[in-house]
């Protein structure tokens, strides 16, 4: 099955039997891996210059992304508690999909059951399972130490068709929040001025007790406020228009400063207007960036691109005229780093211009001498954590403090002595009974069993 024999001369079977037993095989491997990160974590033996989580030194070190490291390192710690998972996870028998799904709920009253349910269910359909269980425990209150509770998260990517893809989980409260502000946004941007439910009662006047003022003569039974109606439309189903509308009116209403990276609509173009392409994102049409363009403020935030050099701003510095950078000089500070530059930090907030050489040994105000640096980051160095050597044509190395020079990109490869397990069933990846599932059966029965063992628990506790 390893032999290294070419996959276009594998006959169906083998070439089946070989995927399976592959899989089995990267499945060992990663509950292997786990447990060697849940030993790291318990060492913290990662910690070094620039490196503020686990999750970011194995996202600098393993080459994976940050969201991956994070997952990893949750389910490598909750491992430590659920012997039974770990061991099927260890033969291959648990997906680490399976197993990431299992830790959500998993304790160690539970995971026997949940380890038979996994082993005759498919990923997805565990995952279904798993939600459910989720809910029906929200349901009857039940709260486990450490499953912390609903945080609002979201993401966002630029597509290659050049839209931009967002995706959100909110917790109920914001959930609700948003849908509101959906409502209002909706209303604000398709209302005309004759609309027959335009929202007028917040122009009557108050008095201090928020009552709304009586006409003077009149008794209060009598105010009618224009449209007292107030009939307001539902969440739209379609919430993109609202939520762009809702943008919007951020965009238009909150002041900014002079330099809000992220807070503007930052378009890169040529002399000639053309290959228009938003800061790190994709290109513009000719009638988009004129939509742009219309009634927005322009402000140049280079001259030109360093010569040999992609990525590199030339733009006029300060030498030692200043120490504090400009505003121009900031902005093409960020356009250029964007975030920390140290190697495997990458923080976007609370960051700050550093001069490699120290203005105070005669460093000057100028691209090629300045850097970003987060505030953790600025404070190592300044104690000698790590240091910065410039190299002319803003380009930067970054040292340990004997000398050795800290890789912004470590290079993974793969062990060169490695053997499969021969202990790890071919098949051992796949469901038993063909993996079929009633969800609702399941789930009640899997209940009954865990309300049973508490109940015994219980009995157990009082008797001792």
């Amino acid at each position: 099955m390893f032999d290294g024999a070419d996959p276009a001369s594998l006959s169906d079977e083998a070439l089946e039997s070989r995927v399976l037993g592959h899989a089995a095989q990267i499945t060992a491997l990663t509950a292997e891996f786990l447990s060697l990160v849940a030993e790291l974590d318990e060492r913290e033996s990662w910690r070094g210059p620039g490196i503020h989580s686990l999750a970011h030194w194995l996202s600098w070190k393993a080459g994976v992304s940050q969201r991956t490291a994070q997952e990893q390192v949750r389910v490598a710690k909750a491992l430590t508690e659920l012997p039974l998972i770990r061991q099927a996870f260890g033969a291959g028998r648990l997906s680490y999909s399976k197993v990431r799904a299992l830790t959500r709920v998993a304790t160690s009253l539970r995971e026997k059951e949940l380890v038979n349910l996994a082993l005759s269910c498919t990923a997805s359909q565990l995952e279904r399972a798993v939600r459910a269980m989720g809910q029906i425990d929200r349901d009857r209150g039940i709260e486990s130490g450490d499953r912390p509770p609903v945080e609002s998260t979201g993401r966002w990517k630029w597509n290659a068709d050049g839209s931009l893809l967002v995706s959100l989980r909110l917790s109920p409260l914001d959930g609700a929040r948003v849908l509101a502000g959906a409502v209002r946004a909706e209303y604000e941007r398709t209302r005309t001025c004759d609309d027959a439910d335009l929202p007028a009662v917040s122009n009557v006047p108050r008095n201090a007790s928020s009552e709304l003022e009586t006409v003077e003569g009149e008794p209060d039974s009598e105010v009618k406020p224009a449209n007292r109606r107030d009939l307001w439309r539902n969440v739209p189903s379609n919430l993109a228009p609202a939520m762009v509308a809702m943008a919007d009116m951020v965009h238009e209403g909150i002041a900014m400063p002079d330099l809000a990276p992220g807070a503007e609509i930052l378009i890169h173009t040529d002399e000639g207007g053309e290959q228009a392409h938003l800061d790190d994102g994709p290109a513009l049409s000719e009638a988009e960036l004129e939509e742009a363009h219309c009634g927005a403020a322009v402000r140049k935030a280079l001259s030109s691109r360093v010569s040999g050099a992609p990525g590199k701003l030339a733009l006029l510095g300060l030498g030692r005229r200043s120490r504090t950078p400009n505003k121009a000089l900031v902005r093409a500070l960020f356009l250029r780093d964007r975030c920390c530059q140290t190697p495997g930090c990458e923080r976007t907030r609370h960051l700050h211009a550093h001069h490699v050489v120290f203005w105070s040994a005669g460093g000057e105000t100028e691209l090629d001498n300045l850097i970003l640096l987060c505030g953790s980051c600025h404070r190592a160095l300044h104690r000698g954590e790590f240091s910065i050597t410039g190299h002319g044509a803003q380009r930067f190395s970054f040292h340990r403090p004997g000398g050795s020079v800290i890789d912004v990109g470590p290079a993974t490869r793969a062990p060169g002595l490695w053997q499969p397990d021969s202990k790890i069933a071919a098949d051992a990846t796949v469901p038993v009974g063909g993996g079929k599932l009633d969800l609702g059966y399941a789930t009640e029965v899997i209940y009954a069993v865990w309300e049973w063992k508490e109940r015994n628990a219980s009995r157990e506790s009082a008797a001792a």
